[in-house]
């Protein structure tokens, strides 16, 4: 897991602009990935009061993108701009996106196993890559996660993937 992504390049000027258009506009950037292969930036947004973003929120920060687009000659003419909520359930990619997401319930899979301590705490887990739970402490190094009233200690070095998994009633 890349916690502490770094960017370059275009990719860098691109997050600076989506950040400054994002933030004028009064929303919280919450992601932004650049696929250089299609020239597409998707950009996730939050309103700060509800977590999530309406499709007139996506279209009020596309709009605000237009003038850079047409004066900027550092960006691509085949740019492809995606703007989005991050959605139910958003990826955790970096460390504020798990402190935002302590006490919510969370998926994860890692790669190898749970060191020896941890797969002592929990019958029936040594083998196992994939977890959920609620998420209880997030440092700069690990998470503590409370699966099946177990609480484990699951390092960000191996962490493969991670996202919120919220109990939805249908």
């Amino acid at each position: 897991m890349e916690l502490n992504k770094v960017r370059s390049g275009i990719e860098l000027k691109l997050y600076n602009l989506a950040l400054q258009i994002v933030t004028e506009n009064e929303y919280v950037l919450y992601d932004v990935e650049y696929i250089k292969g299609s020239s597409t930036l998707q950009v996730y947004i939050m309103d700060p009061a509800t977590k999530s973003a309406i499709i007139e929120d996506c279209i009020k920060v596309d709009r605000a993108f237009s003038p850079y687009c047409d004066e900027e000659a550092w960006i691509p003419n085949d740019f492809v701009l995606e703007v989005s909520s991050p959605g139910v359930y958003r990826s955790l990619k970096t460390l504020d996106h798990f402190k935002s997401a302590v006490n919510e319930i969370i998926s994860l899979s890692i790669a190898g196993h749970l060191n020896e301590k941890e797969q002592a705490k929990a019958k029936g887990v040594k083998s196992a890559k994939k977890f959920r739970g609620k998420l209880l402490e997030v440092t700069e190094e690990y998470i503590i996660i409370d699966s099946n009233s177990v609480e484990l200690k699951i390092s960000f070095e191996q962490m493969k993937k991670a996202s919120l998994d919220p109990d939805i009633k249908r």
